[in-house]
């Protein structure tokens, strides 16, 4: 019964992840596959005024403490990891202009 239970487990955790790791388009595999500077830069500015517009939402009390904190939170690690990953292409471009001289 507990390998019954063990295999059922493992069945519905590989079935609820499958659509962001396999699937087109998913959230995560479409966030992953941003290998444009142009397109990430164009994303940190709509991270940046969405944070903007929500924290004059807050200021004006159309928001609560508890959801701007959590829209702050979540909009802020999307401005640092699209940061990052435009880090690392520039890098990757930096480095591949070096090799080629």
């Amino acid at each position: 019964m507990l390998v019954f239970a063990i295999a059922v487990s493992i069945f519905a955790g590989f079935f609820i992840l499958s659509p962001f790791i396999f699937a087109k388009g998913g959230h995560l595999q479409a966030a992953a596959s941003i290998n444009s500077p142009e397109r990430l830069e164009a994303i940190k500015l709509s991270i940046l005024k969405r944070f903007i517009e929500d924290e004059r939402a807050f200021t004006e009390k159309r928001l609560t403490k508890m959801a701007w904190d959590q829209r702050k939170s979540y909009l802020t690690n999307r401005y640092i990891d699209a940061a990052r990953r435009l880090d690392f292409l520039n890098h990757l471009v930096a480095e591949q202009k070096n090799r080629g001289s």
